[in-house]
C-alpha cells in the first residue's frame, strides 16, 4: 500500500486551512476545513524569532494581522498578541498565529492527512525543530512536508529519512527535476500548480507509469476539479472545501 493511501475517489486538501471561510493559517481555518469534510489540511510555516515554527504564509506580519515587519523578528510569545482574524471579518477579531505545536495537538487525530509548507526559516535548525516537534506530536505519519525550495525537504530528510515529502512545482522548468527526485521515492510525491497539468495533461500518466504520487493546487471550481480527476489526479488543495467535498460526495 502506498504511503499516500487514502479512501474515497478523490482527497480533497483544505488550503491554508477553509482559507475562504476563516482566516488563512489560524485554528478556526482549520477548524472549519475539517468540519466541511476536508480530507486534509494544508498550512504554511515559517520560524519565528526565538526558533519557534509558527502557521503562516508572508514573511512580512501586515497582511494578516495588526503586525508591521518580518515574522521572523518576533518571538512566539510577541505574535501571540496580534490580531490575526480582524483583517478576514469582525467575527475572527482576536485569532492568533498558531505555533506549529499548538496545531499540531489541536488537529490530534481529527483528519487523516497533513501537508505542512515550509514558506521561510531563519537558520537549519528551525527546519530540524519542525521534524521534530511533528514527531514528538505523534503526526509524523499523517504529515507530508511540502516546499517550492526543494533543498529545505533534503535537509528535513537528512534528520529523518522515514519522513513524507512533497515537490512543489511552480516553475515549469523545475518539472524534469521533480521527476527525477521523486523517482523511487516511495514516500515522495509532486504538488503541481493546477495550469501546468491543462497545459500538459500527459504530465500525470508520466507520473503514474513512474510510480509517482501526484497532487494538485489550487483548484477552486467543480469543472476544473472534474478536469484534474479526469486526468488521473486524486489529490486537489482548494479554498473552497465545501463546494469540492459536494462534488466529491456526488461521485
Amino acid at each position: 500500500m502506498s504511503a499516500f493511501a487514502f479512501e474515497g475517489p478523490v482527497e480533497i486538501i483544505g488550503h491554508r486551512g477553509f482559507s475562504a471561510r476563516a482566516p488563512e493559517n489560524t485554528l478556526s481555518a482549520i477548524d472549519a476545513a475539517i468540519a466541511a469534510g476536508a480530507d486534509a489540511v494544508e498550512f504554511d510555516m515559517h520560524t519565528a524569532g526565538d526558533g519557534n515554527p509558527v502557521l503562516f504564509h508572508d514573511a512580512m506580519l501586515s497582511r494578516t494581522t495588526n503586525g508591521v515587519g518580518p515574522i521572523r523578528r518576533r518571538t512566539l510569545e510577541q505574535l501571540k498578541k496580534l490580531d490575526a482574524g480582524s483583517w478576514f471579518d469582525a467575527e475572527f477579531a482576536g485569532e492568533r498565529v498558531p505555533a506549529l505545536k499548538e496545531a499540531l495537538e489541536h488537529i490530534g487525530d481529527r483528519i487523516p492527512r497533513i501537508y505542512a509548507e515550509i514558506k521561510g526559516f531563519r537558520e537549519v535548525e528551525d527546519l530540524d525543530r519542525m521534524v521534530r516537534f511533528t514527531a514528538e506530536a505523534g503526526q509524523k505519519e499523517r504529515t507530508v512536508f511540502i516546499a517550492m525550495n526543494w533543498t529545505l525537504l533534503d535537509r528535513m530528510r537528512s534528520q529523518d529519512p522515514g519522513i513524507k515529502i512533497g515537490f512543489v512545482v511552480d516553475d515549469a522548468e523545475t518539472i524534469e527535476d521533480a521527476f527525477a527526485r521523486a523517482t523511487g521515492d516511495e514516500n515522495a510525491l509532486i504538488d503541481f500548480r493546477g495550469d501546468h497539468l491543462v497545459n500538459d495533461p500527459s504530465l500525470v500518466e508520466r507520473a503514474r507509469a513512474a510510480g509517482i504520487e501526484v497532487a494538485v493546487w489550487c483548484i477552486d471550481d467543480v469543472g476544473q476539479a472534474t478536469q484534474a480527476l479526469d486526468m488521473g489526479v486524486r489529490r486537489i488543495t482548494t479554498n473552497e472545501v465545501e463546494a469540492l467535498v459536494t462534488w466529491k460526495r456526488s461521485l
